[in-house]
């Protein structure tokens, strides 16, 4: 049973080595997609269905833009985006008086289904990016290709999800009904109405459409009346509302016409779920390939985005289109049903403790580091020297602060691994180990392992605390920014305390030191794995200091304008060759030159104000601020304490002490160039400021010189 996590996983990494990935447009047949939208399903109703045919799943992040989350999370599946959501946003209108209201406020004939708040829904979408709702539906009628929307979710208020997701971009679905056609009154059940399931299934079955959009209902409505329940009501009732919408599923694939796909989504997480944090829902597909589906927004088998859907179903039905979509069309990893079932679960479960423990684990990172780094400059300023055990201590503490991201990238797959990163550090620290001879090694196997996770797909970092967050879901591969400034600090270090220990000639160590950074600099800028933009100009401005600084030249504004070039060659790069791929294998840069090419210089404006807004954001409230002052005073400190430790620092350790100027410019440049530059730049910076700190311990207390 232990050995199917790893089959699977073995499975997966050899099919995105050989590229064996199924497109769901290679799907045969494909001419109608039913889209069935179950409110809150959770894992456990899947596993207690009993799937008819291969299916191909995964779990759906379900993010917005903000806004009222029930209209935005219906709303960024139509849109391809993420989308900000309207209260009322869901309530549409067939007959007098919604479609004079309609014609009166778009100056457009109505269709069956209106939406008059239409201009207040478009009002509302993000500045910083093109959100288009409605996108979906407006492709399939550029296209010539019907739509049908059947059923509702109203309750004390209209909710009509499926005409949400099927509208064009003025608000208008011209086939079917969100009425009281698919409801009967039942005293039984939430506001005393349920589902007409016999006549829903009916009428999905005859209906011709290419895209049918089916609301389920119940589901809904159950969500919205359970506070009204006893907790054993509660549950009866909600088994009874599962098992009969399974049963339309059931009945749905057993009526399947060959070159149909049906695909129930979650749009909106439970409750329950939302009580717990976690905001990921299940998504699955017949009619295509048995597997975990993947997307290129994620480049994760078993997880895809709700902006990924439009594409993906536009892709499903062969449709030509040109709409701003964000979300990727999704592909299918092959994978067999019970391995994929497993694979799921797992992922589920690790993803779920990340998020509950996340922010704890990350607090209590930053503040070791401001305690340990307020002790040493205590330390410091003190006029005495402290007995020699407490220095110790107090360097361990540092010589722990540069172990943590390595701990934390292998603690998940590997504990042993990272508890003998700790034990080692600790023995060799009581040992006596020269302190930079100990941060040269920490910082290299940092280095090291971080590259070789990249290069394998990044599956240490999906599951670490310091690595991507999938429900917040800005970033889901390549290079995080949290690792990112850790891989130029440590890299930087790595290098310099090798160089400083290792007496090789200066025109080898110059060689080997441009193939070194580099390396390095292809492992975090190249498109197939998963650039990270920022990080590749943090590199090539921290990278190319050091290494000009190690050559013995002087780093001044001419350097600092040869390092711009570099960049904007780097970046122009980057630019062809991501630019040039297919839309669905594009990374992130890939993507931007699109939005670029279509939108001009203001999509280049929304960027900027992106990122800007970010870092403000992250300087106000997360706790990486903290870890970026700390850092920054124990830089700033140890020009100050003791007053000759810098000189003595660039006597008797002069690569060590340019090394550290290459941190503060690679560090500098994470901040300005990252939409969280406050992270970047903290995570950077942190290898040169406890490097300072403590060697300035000992000079300070004449402490085991180095």
């Amino acid at each position: 049973m232990k050995s199917r996590p790893l089959v699977a996983l073995l499975c997966l990494t050899l099919a995105a080595c050989l590229n064996q990935a199924v497109p769901v447009f290679g799907a045969e047949g494909v001419d109608q997609v039913i889209l069935l939208l179950w409110h809150g399903l959770s894992w456990e109703d899947i596993q207690g269905m009993q799937l008819d045919g291969p299916a191909a799943w995964a779990w759906l992040n379900t993010r917005s833009a903000g806004g009222e989350a029930l209209t935005a999370a219906y709303l960024s599946i139509g849109a391809g985006a993420r989308a900000n959501g309207l209260a009322g946003a869901a309530a549409f209108y067939q007959g007098e008086p919604g479609y004079q209201l309609f014609s009166r406020h778009t100056g457009l004939e109505p269709s069956s289904i209106v939406q008059p708040r239409i201009a207040e829904i478009r009002a509302v979408q993000p500045a910083n990016y093109v959100v288009e709702p409605g996108a979906l539906g407006s492709a399939l009628s550029e296209a010539g290709m019907a739509v049908r929307v059947m059923g509702n979710s109203d309750g004390l208020d209209p909710h009509g999800w499926a005409a949400l997701v099927a509208m064009d971009t003025w608000g208008r679905v011209w086939h079917g009904s969100v009425g009281s056609e698919f409801t009967l009154a039942d005293s039984a059940y939430p506001y005393g109405i349920r589902t007409d399931y016999a006549r829903l299934g009916r009428e999905v079955q005859q209906a011709e459409e290419p895209f049918v959009v089916v609301d389920l209902g119940d589901p809904f409505r159950f969500e919205q009346y359970q506070d009204q329940l006893l907790p054993e009501q509660r549950t009866r009732l909600r088994e009874r509302m599962v098992r009969e919408a399974y049963g339309l599923v059931q009945g749905l694939l057993a009526g399947r016409r060959p070159g149909t796909a049906v695909m129930v989504v979650s749009a909106y997480p439970s409750q329950a779920l939302l009580n717990r944090g976690y905001s990921l829902t299940p998504v699955l597909c017949w009619g295509l390939e048995e597997g975990l589906l993947t997307s290129a927004t994620t480049r994760w088998p078993g997880l895809i985005c709700n902006m990924d859907l439009a594409p993906t179903i536009l892709e499903l039905l062969g449709v030509d289109h040109d709409q701003s979509f964000i979300g990727r069309p999704a592909s299918v990893e092959p994978l067999g049903h019970k391995e994929a079932q497993l694979w799921l679960s797992e992922m589920a479960e690790k993803i779920g403790f990340l998020a509950q423990y996340r922010g704890l684990v990350l607090r209590m990172m930053v503040i070791a580091q401001i305690l340990i780094y307020t002790a040493v400059l205590l330390s410091l300023v003190v006029a005495s020297s402290l007995p020699a055990k407490a220095v110790r201590f107090l360097q361990l503490g540092l010589l722990l602060l540069l172990a943590a991201p390595l701990f934390l990238l292998l603690w998940n797959s590997h504990p042993w691994a990272a508890l003998a990163v700790i034990v080692g550090v600790v023995i060799l620290s009581v040992r006596r180990v020269q302190s930079l001879v100990l941060v040269g090694f920490l910082s290299l196997a940092v280095t090291v392992t971080i590259s070789f996770d990249v290069v394998f797909d990044s599956w240490l970092m999906r599951y670490s605390f310091l690595g991507y967050d999938p429900l917040g879901g800005a970033r889901f591969y390549g290079l995080g920014n949290e690792f990112m400034g850790i891989l130029v600090g440590s890299a930087i270090m790595g290098w310099a305390t090798l160089a400083e220990k290792v007496a090789w000639p200066r025109h080898w160590r110059n060689v080997l030191g441009l193939f070194y950074f580099g390396t390095l600099l292809f492992t975090i800028a190249v498109p197939s794995l998963g650039t990270n933009v920022g990080g590749a100009i943090s590199a090539v401005f921290g990278f190319g200091a050091t290494w000009t600084a190690l050559t013995e030249r002087r780093v001044g504004l001419g350097t600092i304008l040869c390092l711009v070039l570099a960049m904007a060659a780097v970046l122009s790069l980057l630019m062809v060759v991501d630019g040039s791929n297919a839309q669905g294998t594009q990374s992130h840069i890939g993507q931007t030159v699109e939005l670029v090419r279509r939108d001009g210089a203001a999509a280049l404006w929304m960027i900027i104000t992106r990122k800007v807004a970010m870092n403000i954001k992250l300087l106000r409230y997360s706790q990486w601020s903290n870890a970026l002052i700390v850092a920054l005073v124990g830089v700033g400190a140890s020009f100050i304490w003791p007053s000759r430790f810098i000189f003595w620092l660039k006597e008797n350790h002069p690569l060590t002490a340019k090394a550290i100027v290459g941190v503060v410019i690679g560090s500098t440049a994470a901040f300005f160039f990252n939409d969280s530059g406050v992270v970047a730049a903290a995570t950077c910076l942190s290898f040169g400021s406890s490097t300072m700190l403590l060697l300035a311990l000992e000079l300070k207390h004449y402490f085991a010189p180095a």
